[in-house]
């Protein structure tokens, strides 16, 4: 009876194990993007000047709204609907791959024009060459949400770690021979390149010729809602970096972009990752019929606690990193990175509106929300953008707190949810993070007092931070405010 009893628990205990060992490749995998894309962007900050910067940041914001229609909208509605498999993707990929190439289209005529309302040579020509590889980035996302859609959710993980280590590793080689703009540019190619290669490689889906009116129609009438939404996001993040281009300069949206990369880039390696996690188990949880209520109680406590520790570490280590690693004219982003920090840990609230609403199928209260908190945003950074970056940057803090806040409260009384499980997760997850942060100010005050060089005093006091963030974590685990469930989908 008792080896018996062993046995199980070193079945339990392998089990586990193995669930942990892929969470854990999951999100690395999911996360490596974000993260490549933020060491190459900070890596071009040591070889370019804020203005070369900021003209580089003009054109990703345009591009990233070609990439709004490239995983939202119809790209959701693969993971979401019931209908037949091969019908769904084949439909889909006519209209994602279409509505992407007529985007981009339109930014390939619009990029010298462009440059010369910003008055930011070499815009017009950064634009061209990005707008031209995005048909092919979206050939990428289609196979992506087929994989996901058929349960080959490690073969997906598989294949984007591998494309984005290739561009990590590209990327860095790049800039590090080749001090310009377009080291950039090429980086974006070799990513695109390697994932449509990969996918091509072990995709388990080929493009057909099948295209469904009914399929097309009930596809449009799902995402119209949320491609408003994400052009309404896009807006309220990227006005700020637009208004700076036409009222100041592009040095301005340089040093405005790097204290925001600086911060959001490094929460974006846990929050977009987790955003993919939450759009997935939602909608798994939508075709099983499940209360989506433990998906969004999940989500909210692990995304604040991983954000909200990440921001704490930015804000407490920002001001020697820049020190050590960069020019010393980025030292004037730093109050943009402390309140983007603080924007990021406060966003889990506005993040869950959509995947929440989209498994609902009620795409139309994601629009109305992204409405709303779009045009209080942007109105403040009309209001702000004339008392300069740190008026505009703590605005949008602030701003997105009480967002966040207001989705909690329309995803109870509109989506009918039982949100206090998920609000009390996201309050103790908060606390959680400052109590974090304040340890890490407390270490950093002691470490000042040694004379030891920059560099070791910082590698200690990240060290701690890794040593003491693991603890929180297994702390918010027992508490019931973080859950390694989360990491999967």
């Amino acid at each position: 009876m008792n080896s018996a009893v062993a046995a199980l628990k070193r079945s339990n205990f392998g089990k586990a194990g193995r669930q942990g060992a892929k969470a854990l490749f999951a999100f690395t995998a999911r996360s490596l993007q974000q993260a490549s894309t933020l060491l190459v962007t900070l890596l071009a900050a040591r070889f370019l000047p804020p203005a070369q910067y900021g003209i580089y940041s003009l054109g990703i914001v345009f591009i990233v709204l070609v990439q709004t229609m490239t995983y939202t909208g119809f790209y959701q509605f693969i993971l979401t609907t019931k209908d037949d498999d091969k019908a769904v993707l084949s439909t889909c990929f006519w209209m994602i791959v279409g509505l992407v190439s007529l985007a981009s289209l339109g930014l390939a005529l619009a990029a010298f024009p462009l440059e010369w309302i910003f008055q930011a040579k070499p815009l017009g020509t950064v634009l061209l060459l990005l707008a031209l590889i995005q048909p092919l980035a979206s050939i990428g996302a289609w196979s992506s949400a087929a994989l996901l859609r058929r349960g080959e959710i490690m073969r997906n993980f598989t294949v984007m770690f591998a494309q984005n280590l290739v561009a990590l590793v590209g990327g860095v080689l790049l800039l590090w021979f080749w001090h310009s703009i377009y080291a950039l540019v090429a980086f974006r190619y070799l990513r695109v390149m390697t994932g449509a290669v990969l996918y091509a490689a072990l995709g388990r889906d080929r493009p057909q010729l099948l295209f469904r009116k009914d399929l097309a129609r009930k596809a449009t009438a799902f995402s119209v809602g949320l491609y408003g939404s994400r052009l309404l996001n896009f807006l309220a993040r990227y006005a700020a970096d637009l208004l700076l281009g036409l009222l100041h300069s592009p040095a301005a949206v340089g040093l405005y972009r790097f204290g925001s990369r600086v911060a959001t880039g490094a929460t974006d390696v846990i929050n977009q990752p987790m955003l993919s996690f939450a759009a997935t188990q939602f909608g798994a949880a939508a075709r099983q019929d499940k209360d989506l209520a433990k998906p969004l109680a999940r989500f909210a406590g692990t995304i604040t606690l991983l954000s909200g520790m990440v921001g704490a570490v930015i804000i407490v280590f920002a001001r020697d990193v820049i020190a050590i690693f960069f020019q010393t004219s980025y030292m004037a982003a730093l109050v943009v990175t402390y309140a983007m920090a603080l924007r990021g840990a406060a966003s889990a609230g506005q993040m869950l509106v959509e995947p929440a609403f989209a498994a609902m199928g009620r795409t139309g209260w994601v629009m109305l929300f992204d409405m709303v908190a779009t045009a209080v945003s942007v109105a403040a950074i009309f209001i702000a953008s004339p008392f300069g970056l740190e008026a505009l940057a703590w605005t949008q803090a602030t701003v997105v707190l009480g967002t966040s806040a207001w989705a909690f409260w329309l995803l109870n009384r509109r989506g009918h949810l039982h949100t206090q499980p998920a609000i009390r997760a996201f309050a103790g997850a908060i606390a959680l993070s400052v109590g974090y942060g304040l340890i890490l100010l407390a270490c950093q005050y002691e470490l000042a007092t040694l004379s030891w060089a920059p560099l070791p005093t910082l590698g200690t006091g990240l060290s701690v931070a890794v040593l003491v963030g693991i603890a929180v974590v297994v702390l918010a685990a027992r508490l019931r405010l973080f859950s390694f469930q989360a990491f999967s989908g």
